[in-house]
């Protein structure tokens, strides 16, 4: 899957092209969002916006800028639910199970605790 700093005439930050590769979503779907969302708001940082979509059983959110020239950066990307074997699924399964290292721990002091 390839990634250009310049799709579709839009620009692309370096930070929004390595998004992209490790969750793992084609630029396309990110440029479909972008030129055809579902929604848009204001986003959280001053001047961007937040663009959303749903491609097949995806939704995907979009930030954008525009720059002093009027041109449209785009800064971030990501993915719900996460594609398979993309780091946002290795992080979900590091938090999932250091929660259940944890309540296993847990189980084990209140056991100790009554004995």
């Amino acid at each position: 899957m390839g990634y250009s700093r310049t799709y579709q005439g839009i620009i692309w930050t370096n930070h929004a092209l390595e998004r992209l590769k490790a969750r793992k979503i084609p630029q396309e779907y990110a440029w479909k969002t972008f030129r055809f969302p579902d929604g848009s708001k204001q986003g959280k940082s001053g001047g961007s916006q937040e663009f959303t979509k749903k491609i097949d059983s995806y939704s995907v959110t979009l930030i954008a800028k525009q720059n002093d020239k009027k041109e449209w950066i785009i800064l971030s990307a990501w993915i719900d639910p996460p594609i398979q074997g993309s780091i946002d699924v290795k992080d979900h399964h590091k938090t999932k199970e250091s929660t259940v290292s944890w309540i296993i721990r847990t189980i084990f002091k209140l056991f100790k605790k009554t004995s």
